[in-house]
């Protein structure tokens, strides 16, 4: 496929962007669109470096129509989490420093299980998230406290940050999955914004694939976060309970591959 790509290349714009569309759409509602969009970009014949760069820049264009919608119709509270953004930065920058001096190896055996472990746990709580719960944390500590663990984990080792944002908001703080996924996507997009800067230093982003994707996340995003809107939670719990599931096959197949 990737030598019938190189002769047609508008086939390979095509089959980038109509994954983008469903990408951004996927992460707009519920995170994970990067189970989608990275294996595209590594299957077009991109280095994997390249790859994971110009999906970072791509999925720029989804989370910020992301946050734009979820802002306007009110499910984001900035004077709320900026203090988690804040701390988010400095977790980033201390998970991307120490991880070039510690392995992160050993996170590939925890990980899959955590991720297991939050599975069972909403499987076992059908009504979580579906309407407010009990508070566990007040906002002005969960959000620097839980801002400052996931910037780290998302720049140490990164799979399913997106997903413990969303199952961390609902259980702490007792928001529905509705409000849970806006306040993911704005902290998402700050972990993007500055893993973007670093593939950029390095020069390890395609600019005309990801312009073409980041078109395909903005149309995605805009209807994802349409239908969300829409349906409410009832829609983001089915779909964030598939992502965490396929999260989970994918990172247990990567461990038994080792």
């Amino acid at each position: 496929m990737q030598h019938y790509f190189s002769l047609h290349t508008h086939m390979l714009y095509l089959f980038l962007f109509g994954m983008a569309f469903l990408s951004g759409f996927i992460d707009t509602i519920t995170g994970g669109g990067g189970l989608i969009s990275v294996p595209a970009l590594i299957y077009s014949g991109l280095p994997v470096t390249t790859a994971l760069g110009t999906n970072k820049f791509q999925s720029i264009f989804g989370l910020s129509m992301a946050v734009y919608k979820y802002h306007r119709r009110g499910f984001i509270n900035f004077k709320m989490i900026y203090r988690g953004l804040l701390m988010g930065v400095l977790g980033a920058v201390t998970g991307a420093v120490l991880v070039n001096y510690i392995s992160n190896h050993f996170m590939k055996y925890i990980i899959p299980f955590l991720l297991l472990a939050v599975f069972i746990f909403n499987l076992l709580n059908k009504e979580l998230g579906l309407k407010p719960g009990k508070k566990h944390l007040p906002e002005p500590v969960f959000f620097p406290l839980f801002g400052f663990i996931l910037g780290f984990y998302d720049a140490f080792f990164g799979p399913g940050t997106g997903n413990l944002w969303i199952i961390a908001v609902v259980f702490f703080l007792g928001y529905t999955f509705l409000e849970a996924s806006g306040y993911a996507k704005v902290l998402n997009l700050k972990s993007n914004l500055i893993a973007l800067s670093i593939f950029l230093y390095y020069g390890e982003v395609s600019f005309i694939i990801g312009a073409i994707m980041g078109i395909g996340q903005l149309i995605g995003s805009y209807w994802g976060a349409h239908m969300v809107i829409l349906k409410g939670s009832k829609l983001v719990r089915p779909l964030f309970m598939t992502v965490i599931f396929v999260n989970i096959l994918v990172l247990f197949y990567d461990w038994i591959k080792m």
